[in-house]
C-alpha cells in the first residue's frame, strides 16, 4: 500500500438495518439483524435481491479516501479450482477520515444485493488504487 494511503479497516458485518443514534457520540450506531446466512426464495419468479446493510470500522491516517463494495460470488469450476464470479460493484463512497479518531465507525445501505443463486459471496471493501481488499465478508446463501 502507498505511504499516504494508510487506511485500515475492521470488523465490517452485514445485517438487515443500522440505527444512528447522535445522542451517543462515542458509540451511535446499532446493528439489527447480524447476516451470516439468508435463505432465498425458489423458483425463477422469486425475488433474488435483497437490501444489506454493510457497517465497516475504519483507522488510520486523517484524510478524505474513496472506497468501494464488491460483491463476488465463490464457487468452483470443473476442475475443482476455486473461482470467484463478480456480481455487483458498489460505490464510489466518499470517506472523511477525521483526526483525533481512533475508529471511525460508517454504514453503506446497499439496495437490491443479487443473490443470483445458492453459495458463499463475499463483500470486499477497496480503496481507490489499491488491489487488495482492505477486509471482506462471507455470507451464506441458500434457497
Amino acid at each position: 500500500m502507498d505511504e499516504e494511503l494508510e487506511l485500515g479497516a475492521r470488523n465490517l458485518m452485514l445485517c438487515r438495518r443500522v440505527a444512528f443514534d447522535a445522542a451517543h457520540p462515542a458509540s451511535p450506531y446499532t446493528l439489527h439483524n447480524l447476516l451470516s446466512r439468508v435463505r432465498i426464495g425458489g423458483g425463477e419468479s422469486q425475488k433474488k435481491s435483497t437490501p444489506i446493510c454493510v457497517y465497516v470500522e475504519y483507522f488510520g491516517n486523517p484524510r478524505e479516501y474513496e472506497v468501494w463494495i464488491d460483491v463476488v460470488l465463490l464457487g468452483y469450476d470443473e476442475m475443482m479450482e476455486g473461482v470467484e464470479e463478480a456480481v455487483v460493484t458498489y460505490g464510489p463512497f466518499d470517506l472523511n477520515l477525521p483526526a483525533n479518531a481512533f475508529v471511525e465507525g460508517r454504514y453503506y445501505y446497499l439496495r437490491n444485493v443479487p443473490l443470483v443463486r445458492s453459495g458463499i459471496y463475499e463483500f470486499h471493501l477497496k480503496i481507490a488504487g489499491v488491489f487488495e481488499s482492505l477486509i471482506s465478508q462471507r455470507l451464506y446463501v441458500e434457497e
